[in-house]
């Protein structure tokens, strides 16, 4: 028995037994077998080591999205503001905040988080991910874009390259992630077209989103600037 133990863990972790080793082995048993088996859990650890970097990898692939056709504007320039002007708010008048004021949450107080409290997420808890726990995606992973299950759209920058992600969590709320899959706020519908973008302490940052009349929606700075971030 002693014989199969040694030569399992010998071919287990490739270790070539010594001549002083084969002499030990007939007047001492144990010196050898210790010698072994610390080979062997070496070699272990090793294995274990490698078979553990290996699965974080995949895991970290097997969440990872893939940007469907119909919603990349690499793919799909009609999805881009720099190609299509129909929905680029620095040709389009009509969904630019800076010359449409009925847009633009500063200048109408009806679609003004600090004017409307309905609108509020702190005034309205119907409305707050913090406060509702079936708007938020901690609770309903469903809503999360690690899930596999996923669906929602696609945030990208003025280059059309991935720059987050947001889920419809209801009529009123939608739930924004950047490209880390990391949650880091929400926007609240505040009229037919336009949304209020809201951290995750329920401030109100200022910027807001608008539709951009045919195929998603445009991301504006608190001063009514669009850097290019767009929503498909």
């Amino acid at each position: 028995m002693k014989w199969l133990l040694c030569f399992i863990l010998t071919a287990t972790c490739k270790f070539s037994i010594s001549q002083n080793s084969l002499t030990l082995l007939f007047s001492k048993h144990y010196s050898f077998v210790h010698e072994t088996i610390s080979c062997f859990k070496s070699s272990l650890m090793r294995k274990f080591s490698l078979f553990h970097i290996l699965a974080c990898v995949l895991a970290t692939n097997i969440f990872s999205q893939t940007i469907p056709a119909k919603h990349d504007p690499k793919a799909d320039p009609n999805l881009s503001p720099s190609f299509n002007q129909h929905i680029n708010p620095e040709l389009n008048a009509a969904i630019n905040p800076k010359l449409n004021w009925n847009i633009n949450p500063h200048y109408n107080a009806s679609i003004n988080p600090d004017s409307n409290a309905t609108i509020n997420p702190q005034k309205n808890k119907d409305i707050n991910p913090n406060k509702n726990k079936m708007l938020n995606p901690m609770y309903h992973n469903d809503l999360h874009p690690q899930n596999p299950g996923w669906k929602g759209l696609y945030v990208f920058n003025k280059d059309n390259d991935l720059h987050g992600f947001v889920s419809s969590a209801g009529q009123h709320v939608i739930l924004y992630f950047d490209s880390k899959y990391k949650w880091i706020g929400y926007l609240i519908k505040s009229g037919k077209t336009t949304y209020n973008f809201f951290n995750l302490s329920d401030q109100w940052t200022g910027q807001f989103g608008c539709y951009d009349g045919i195929l998603g929606f445009n991301f504006f700075e608190k001063d009514g600037e669009w850097r290019g971030v767009h929503v498909k």
